[in-house]
């Protein structure tokens, strides 16, 4: 089945996204944070395996497929339960949530791969002319730009990813959706409400951010004080640490709830399950 056609909203939507994200984590936090600790528990295995770590690439969607329906169900006054993690398993969404999953992966090494040569003759490069200068200013300046535009070309690759991801595990699970179409509806979509993307990004980033000061802020004052920080550092640094392990534990969650809320907004709710 084709994905239906995905609406243009409004830029002001992405703290919607957001908001409605926060209310679902909100409405089964405890459900939400087990169930986080134990996707992240999946993926720090698969990582110590070699090899595995390119299948827990293919894995994540389908994961995530399963949260999208337990996002249906807080909506439809369900409870949500840990086994929604893995709902995306069962037949007949699992192969096409695969495929998202290896798709995406392959989209990855294909942008990533050449990313990676392009950065490695862009330094090779900036090495050899401010050598080649003595490192006047008219060549930094060159090696700026170089590294500007390798770093923007970076960053597109990236969104065009994310975008092509962020809609696909819903478009499979609720409209059929076969995995290409999905990617390039998702894509659409996203491309289509880039304001809306934008704000949900720049909302979700000062979030990490605020979460991630008090770490950071922390490991500079340590090194800062460098042999005086003595043990009260270590107790800091610690202390700030787990804060920011806490808020990861909200963040991870209502990001997949903001995926299924977005989804809502943009394409509808046709289909029930």
């Amino acid at each position: 089945m084709a994905p239906r056609e995905p609406r243009v909203v409004a830029a002001g939507h992405g703290l919607q996204w957001a908001r409605e994200g926060l209310e679902l984590f909100a409405a089964s936090p405890v459900v939400w944070i087990g169930i986080t600790i134990l996707f992240l528990m999946m993926g720090v295995v698969l990582s110590i395996i070699p090899f595995a770590g390119m299948l827990w690439s293919v894995v994540v969607p389908i994961h995530v497929g399963g949260l999208m329906l337990g996002c249906r169900a807080l909506r439809q006054g369900q409870p949500l339960e840990v086994r929604h993690l893995f709902n995306g398993f069962e037949a007949p969404r699992v192969q096409p949530l695969a495929l998202v999953g290896a798709l995406y992966l392959a989209g990855s090494l294909i942008v990533m791969l050449p990313l990676i040569a392009l950065v490695v003759m862009g330094m090779l490069g900036s090495a050899f002319v401010l050598g080649a200068a003595n490192g006047n200013t008219a060549s930094l300046v060159g090696v700026l730009l170089v590294g500007g535009a390798i770093t923007l070309v970076v960053l597109a690759g990236i969104l065009v990813l994310s975008l092509s991801l962020w809609f696909a595990p819903a478009l499979v699970v609720f409209d059929g959706a076969q995995a290409l179409d999905a990617l390039k509806a998702s894509l659409r979509a996203g491309w289509m409400n880039v304001g809306a993307f934008t704000v949900y990004g720049v909302v979700m980033i000062g979030v990490g951010l605020i979460a991630a000061a008090p770490l950071m802020a922390s490991i500079l004052l340590t090194v800062a004080r460098g042999d005086q920080a003595g043990a009260l550092a270590i107790v800091t640094i610690g202390g700030s640490a787990l804060f920011t392990l806490l808020c990861m534990f909200l963040l991870m969650p209502t990001t997949w709830a903001s995926m299924y809320t977005s989804y809502e907004d943009v394409f509808g709710d046709r289909i029930q399950v």
